[in-house]
C-alpha cells in the first residue's frame, strides 16, 4: 500500500512540476519587420502606427543624394522623420537646415552641424541599447538615445528627390506567439495527470461512503423558485442593459480572430491580456460566427442557472440542513441571487464566471467535507479554483472557502489512514488545481505575461489594497462613475455587508449553536474573507463584486435564516433582541443608502429606464425603512409580549428581504417598459431581438445630416437690416463651421442689444430627405429670438409674406422638462451656449407654396451670454447612419459602443505591432468623459494614438431619431471622419516565427518617455 501512495504522491507532483513548467516551456514568437518605402516604389509619405510605440530595432538610411535635395531646398527640410514634419518627435528624425545635417534621436539633438562636402550620407540604428549614427565616414555611438515611438514615415521631398530613402523598423511583438510541439506536449501530459488524479481521487473514495445527516424532501411548491429564477434570468438576458466592458470584451477577440493573439486592442500599447483570457476563449466561437449581443449574453445566463444549481442543490442543504428544503428559504435565496446576479452577472464581463467558479468551490468543499469519501468533490473543488483564478485577478474570492475551511479539508483527506496517503491525496488536489496554469499559460510565455502586466501597472489602473475604499467610493458616488454607484449596485453589496454585521454579532454568541446552522461559522467567514479578498485586485471599480454573487446570495440568506432563529431560540435574552436592534438600524441605513442611488446603466443602457437621474423615492430615506420596522413592531405587540420580542430580535431579516425583493422588482419592471417607453426610438431592450436578425442596434436609429454643395441658398431680393448685428462677426466663438454667410450681435459687449432681418433667399422645394438648417450660437431663447420668415413671390415680383418659424434650442413639455429640436444638446438653462449649432425644420414645416425665406433675430438681453450668432439658411440632406458607415474603408468603434453598432466589422486591425490607420470613428458621448479617447490617448497607451497626431478629423452631424421629447437622449454619440495629408498604412511587412524559450524576448525599455 506504501508503494501506492508513493506512486499516486509522485503523480500528483508530477501534474503540479508539468504545470509550473509550462510558463518557460519553448514558444514561437513572431517578429515582424517593417520597411518602407514600398517594393518597387518611390519613397511617399504614410502613416505607420507602432503599437507598442518604441520598436525593438531600426534602421534608417539616407543617401548622400536625397541630403543634397534637402539642402537645396532653401528652407527647412525634413528627410525622414517618424512623426508628420514640425511635430515634436520621440522617434528620429534628419533634416537640412542653413546648410546643416540635423538629426535628431529620441526626442534629443544628436547631431547638427555643416553637411559634409564629400560623402554626406547618413545610417541612423537604434535598438535596445541604445542608438548609433554614421555620417560618410564619421561614427558615434548613442547609447541613452533610442527611437521611442514611430507613428509616419514621413519627408518633405518629392518622391523623385527621396529616392534611395530606406527605414527598416522591426516591431515590439511582445505578446504574438504559438505554443511548440514540446509545450503542448507539456501541456497535454498535464491534464492527463490531472485526469488520472480524478481517477485516483474517485477510487480513493470507494469504502469511505458513511452516510451524511439526513435530508428533508423539499416542499410542494419547491419548483416555484426555480422557474422564477429562469424567468428572470430569461427576460434579463433579452432587457437587460450592457455591462461597461462588454463590448470591450468582443472588440479584442474581433481583432484576436485575424492576429491569433488576445491583445488589448484598445490601450495599454495593445498589451496582453494574459494570463487572464480564460473567458475570451469561452466567447471566441460565438464572436466568430458573428452573434448579435443576445447570443453573446447567453454564456453569463448559464453561468446564472448553473450557480442556482450549485447553490439550491448543494450548497443549501448543507449549509441550512434544516431549513432548505422550505419553499419560503428557497425563494429567498433566489431573489437573493437575482439581487446581486442582475446588475453584476449579465454580458461578456469575468464577473459571472468567477460568481460560478466560486460557487462550485464553496459547493465542492462544503460536501466534501461534509462526511468520509469526499476526496473526488474536494478534487473538482480544486479544479475550479484554478480555472476560476484563471479568469481574472477577483478570481481570488474563489480561495476564501478553502482558506476558512482548510482544517476540515485536510481532515477530510487525511481520514484514518496514515500521513502519506493524506499528502498523495493532497498531491492529487494541487494537480487538479494546477490545471488553471494551463488556462493561462497554454499559449502565451512568462515573458509576455511579465511585460503584458508591466505595461497594465506602466498606465494603471494599479491601486494598492490599502486604496479599497476607492472602491467603495464608486459604490457610493454620484457625480464620477455614476453607473459604477447605482441603486442596484449599491444593495446587495450594502444590504450584505449590514446583515454579516448582524450575524457576526450571533455568531460570537455562539448562533452557529443553533438547529442546522453549523456551517455559518463557515460560510459567513468565507464571504467576508472574499470580500476583502477583493482589495488586492489592481482595480477598484464597483463590477468586481459582481465575483461575489454566489457567496453573497447564500451569506443573505443564511444571515436572514440564523437572524430569524435567534429570534426564534434566543429572543428572551436581552442580548439578542438588542443585536437585533442595531441590526434593523444598519439594514435600514443600507437600504436607506442604496434606494439614494439613481437607476443610472452604462451609455445607452438607460435608454427609457424609469428614475435614471434622481434617488428611488421614497424607498431612499432611512426613516420610511425604520418606520416601517416600527409598524411590524407594533403589530407583533398587539399579538403580545413574546411575539414583540421575537420580532424585535428579527427585525433584520423581513426589511433586508423586504430590500432585496423590491430591487428584483424595480430592476425587472424598468428594463422591461423602457422599450415601451422608447418604442420610437433606441432602447437595449427593444433592439434585441432586432440586432439578432441582423440590425445594427443605435446605427439604425440615427441620422447622419450632410452638408451639399447646391444645399447654400442664394440671396435674390432685398437688403439685409442689421441692428446691433455684424456680418461675419459679433460671435465669441469664432466663425461656424462651413462657408456660410452669417451675422452676429456680440460685438458690442454685453450691454448690446440688436435686430437682424436678412435678405430674401431662394427656396427650392423640399424633398423628403431634406431639411432647412440655420446654424446659430449662443442664446437662441429666454429674451432671444430666432426666427425663419416665408415668403411668396407674385407675378408681379412683390412678396407675400407667408408666416415663420421660431427656431428656438428649448420649450417645454407637458412637464415643463427642456426639449431641445437641434442636432447636439443643449445643457444650459438659459441657453447661451457659445457653442454652434444646428437648428432645422422638416419639409412639413414649411410653409405651402414659399419659395422664398430670411432669417430675422433678436437679440433682446443684456447679460454677458445673452449674445446671439446665426447663418443664412440651407438644405441639408438627412441619410441613415449606417449608409455612411458602409461606404468607409476602416472603421473603428470605440469599446463602449461596439454592442451598439453590432453591424460595423471593418475594424482596423492592430497586430505586429502595428495599427491600421482608421479613416472613420464611432465614439460615444462626452458623457463619458475621458472614455471615448482613451484608444487616441497617448498617456494611457492608446493603440490608436497616431489618429490624433497624424490625422485630421471632421464630425459629420448625427441625430438620434425620437428624442425630441427626450433631450436627455438625444446625445448619442459621434460619428467622425479621419483624413491623413499622407498615404495611409504604405508600408511592406515580413513576419517570421524566432524560437524562443518563455523567459525570453525583446527587452525594450518602457519609461517615462513612452507615455
Amino acid at each position: 500500500m506504501s508503494t501506492s501512495r508513493a506512486a499516486t504522491l509522485l503523480l500528483g507532483l508530477a501534474g503540479v512540476v508539468a504545470a509550473l513548467l509550462l510558463p518557460f516551456a519553448p514558444v514561437h514568437a513572431e517578429e515582424t519587420v517593417v520597411t518602407w518605402p514600398q517594393a518597387g516604389r518611390l519613397p511617399e509619405s504614410t502613416t505607420a502606427f507602432f503599437v507598442p510605440y518604441a520598436p525593438a530595432d531600426v534602421r534608417v538610411a539616407v543617401p548622400c543624394p536625397v541630403v543634397r535635395a534637402g539642402d537645396r531646398a532653401g528652407a527647412p527640410t525634413t528627410l525622414v522623420s517618424s512623426t508628420p514634419p514640425g511635430q515634436p518627435t520621440e522617434g528620429f528624425a534628419v533634416g537640412t537646415a542653413a546648410g546643416d545635417l540635423v538629426v535628431l534621436l529620441g526626442g534629443q539633438q544628436v547631431h547638427r552641424a555643416p553637411i559634409p562636402g564629400g560623402d554626406c550620407s547618413v545610417r541612423l540604428r537604434s535598438g535596445v541599447g541604445g542608438g548609433e549614427l554614421s555620417v560618410g565616414g564619421w561614427r558615434i555611438d548613442l547609447p541613452d538615445d533610442r527611437v521611442r515611438e514611430i507613428v509616419t514615415f514621413s519627408t518633405d521631398l518629392a518622391p523623385e528627390e527621396a529616392a534611395g530613402l530606406e527605414v527598416r523598423a522591426r516591431t515590439a511583438t511582445w505578446f504574438e506567439s504559438s505554443p511548440t510541439a514540446a509545450k503542448v506536449a507539456l501541456a497535454a501530459a498535464q491534464l492527463v495527470l490531472a485526469a488520472a488524479a480524478l481517477v485516483l481521487l474517485r477510487r480513493r473514495d470507494r469504502g469511505h461512503r458513511a452516510p451524511g445527516a439526513p435530508r428533508r424532501a423539499p416542499g410542494r411548491w419547491w419548483w416555484t423558485a426555480d422557474l422564477g429564477l429562469l424567468a428572470a434570468v430569461g427576460a434579463w438576458t433579452a432587457l437587460g442593459p450592457r455591462t461597461p466592458d462588454d463590448a470591450f470584451t468582443e472588440g479584442i477577440v474581433r481583432n484576436a480572430l485575424e492576429t491569433g493573439a488576445f491583445t488589448n486592442y484598445y490601450r495599454w500599447q495593445n498589451a496582453a491580456e494574459a494570463p487572464f483570457t480564460l473567458v475570451l476563449h469561452l466567447v471566441e466561437p460565438l464572436v466568430a460566427l458573428h452573434a448579435a449581443p443576445l447570443v453573446l449574453r447567453l454564456p453569463s445566463a448559464v453561468a446564472a442557472v448553473l450557480t442556482w444549481v450549485l447553490l439550491s442543490r448543494g450548497a443549501l442543504p448543507v449549509a441550512l440542513p434544516a431549513a432548505a428544503h422550505r419553499v419560503g428559504v428557497r425563494w429567498l435565496l433566489a431573489i437573493a441571487l437575482l439581487a446581486w446576479w442582475l446588475p453584476f452577472g449579465l454580458g461578456v464581463r469575468p464577473e459571472p464566471f468567477i460568481a460560478l467558479g466560486t460557487t462550485a468551490v464553496l459547493t465542492c468543499v462544503l460536501r466534501g467535507t461534509e462526511r468520509d469519501g469526499g476526496a473526488l468533490l474536494l478534487g473538482l473543488g480544486a479544479l475550479a479554483a484554478g480555472l476560476t483564478i484563471a479568469v481574472n485577478p477577483a478570481g481570488i474570492t474563489a480561495l476564501a472557502p478553502v482558506l476558512v475551511l482548510a482544517p476540515r479539508i485536510w481532515r477530510a483527506l487525511r481520514g484514518t489512514g496514515p500521513a502519506l496517503g493524506a499528502l498523495a491525496a493532497l498531491a492529487l488536489v494541487c494537480c487538479l488545481a494546477a490545471v488553471g496554469l494551463v488556462a493561462m499559460f497554454a499559449d502565451q510565455s512568462w515573458y509576455g505575461v511579465l511585460r503584458a502586466t508591466e505595461l497594465h501597472r506602466f498606465y494603471g489602473p494599479d491601486v494598492p489594497w490599502f486604496e479599497e475604499f476607492r472602491r467603495y467610493g464608486y459604490l457610493l458616488g454620484f457625480e464620477e462613475f455614476p453607473e459604477q454607484g447605482g441603486f442596484a449596485r449599491r444593495l446587495p453589496v450594502l444590504i450584505t455587508l449590514a446583515l454579516l454585521a448582524c450575524a457576526a454579532l450571533l455568531l460570537a454568541r455562539g448562533g452557529q449553536q443553533l438547529p442546522g446552522l453549523r456551517s455559518a461559522a463557515t460560510v459567513l467567514p468565507a464571504t467576508a474573507l472574499a470580500v476583502a479578498a477583493l482589495a488586492l485586485t489592481p482595480s477598484k471599480w464597483t463590477h468586481y463584486f459582481g465575483a461575489l454573487a454566489g457567496l453573497g446570495a447564500l451569506a443573505a440568506t443564511m444571515s436572514v435564516v440564523l437572524i430569524a432563529c435567534a429570534a426564534r431560540h434566543w429572543s428572551e435574552h436581552t442580548s439578542v433582541r438588542v443585536i437585533g436592534g442595531i441590526g434593523a438600524g444598519l439594514t435600514a441605513l443600507a437600504a436607506g443608502l442604496a434606494y439614494a442611488g439613481t437607476n443610472t446603466w452604462f451609455l445607452h443602457s438607460h435608454h427609457g429606464v424609469p428614475r435614471d437621474d434622481g434617488p428611488l423615492r421614497p424607498f431612499d430615506s432611512p426613516l420610511l425603512w425604520a418606520l416601517g420596522a416600527v409598524a411590524v413592531l407594533a403589530l407583533a405587540r398587539w399579538r403580545g409580549r413574546p411575539a414583540a420580542r421575537r420580532a424585535l430580535a428579527g427585525l433584520p431579516a423581513p426589511l433586508a428581504a423586504t430590500a432585496l425583493g423590491l430591487a428584483v422588482v424595480v430592476l425587472l419592471g424598468s428594463f422591461a417598459v423602457a422599450p415601451v417607453r422608447r418604442a420610437e426610438s433606441f432602447s437595449v431592450g427593444g433592439r434585441s431581438i432586432p440586432d439578432a436578425a441582423g440590425g445594427c442596434g443605435i446605427v439604425d436609429h440615427v441620422d447622419a445630416l450632410r452638408d451639399f454643395p447646391g444645399g447654400v441658398l442664394r440671396p435674390v431680393r432685398g437688403q439685409a437690416e442689421l441692428t446691433g448685428f455684424e456680418e461675419a462677426g459679433g460671435s465669441r466663438s469664432g466663425g461656424p463651421p462651413g462657408e456660410w454667410t452669417w451675422w452676429g450681435s456680440a460685438g458690442g459687449g454685453p450691454p448690446s442689444t440688436g435686430r437682424m432681418t436678412s435678405r430674401w433667399f431662394g427656396l427650392p422645394r423640399l424633398a423628403l430627405e431634406e431639411e432647412l438648417t440655420v446654424s446659430v450660437a449662443g442664446r437662441t431663447g429666454d429674451g432671444n429670438r430666432l426666427a425663419l420668415e416665408f415668403g411668396r413671390r407674385d407675378p408681379a415680383g412683390d412678396v407675400r409674406w407667408l408666416g415663420e418659424r421660431v427656431l428656438d434650442d428649448a420649450y417645454r413639455d407637458a412637464d415643463e422638462r427642456p426639449v431641445y429640436p437641434s442636432d447636439r444638446l443643449v445643457r444650459d438653462r438659459p441657453q447661451d451656449t457659445p457653442e454652434w449649432r444646428a437648428l432645422h425644420l422638416d419639409p412639413a414645416e414649411v410653409p405651402p407654396g414659399a419659395d422664398l425665406v430670411r432669417v430675422h433675430a433678436v437679440d433682446g438681453t443684456t447679460d454677458g451670454g445673452g449674445w446671439l450668432a446665426t447663418t443664412a439658411p440651407r438644405l441639408r440632406r438627412v441619410v441613415p447612419l449606417r449608409s455612411l458607415l458602409r461606404a468607409q474603408e476602416s472603421v473603428y468603434v470605440d469599446w463602449s459602443m461596439v454592442w451598439n453598432a453590432p453591424c460595423v466589422r471593418r475594424s482596423p486591425r492592430v497586430g505586429g505591432g502595428l495599427a491600421e490607420a482608421p479613416t472613420a470613428l464611432l465614439i460615444p458621448p462626452e458623457e463619458l468623459g475621458f472614455s471615448g479617447e482613451a484608444a487616441f490617448v497617448r498617456d494611457i497607451g492608446g493603440s490608436f494614438a497616431g489618429v490624433s497626431e497624424a490625422g485630421d478629423r471632421t464630425t459629420v452631424p448625427t441625430r438620434l431619431r425620437g428624442t425630441e421629447d427626450a433631450p436627455e437622449y438625444a446625445d448619442w454619440g459621434e460619428f467622425v471622419l479621419v483624413s491623413y495629408p499622407q498615404r495611409r498604412d504604405a508600408y511592406d511587412t515580413r513576419t517570421h516565427e524566432v524560437l524562443r524559450w518563455g523567459w525570453e524576448g525583446d527587452r525594450t525599455p518602457l519609461t517615462d518617455t513612452n507615455t
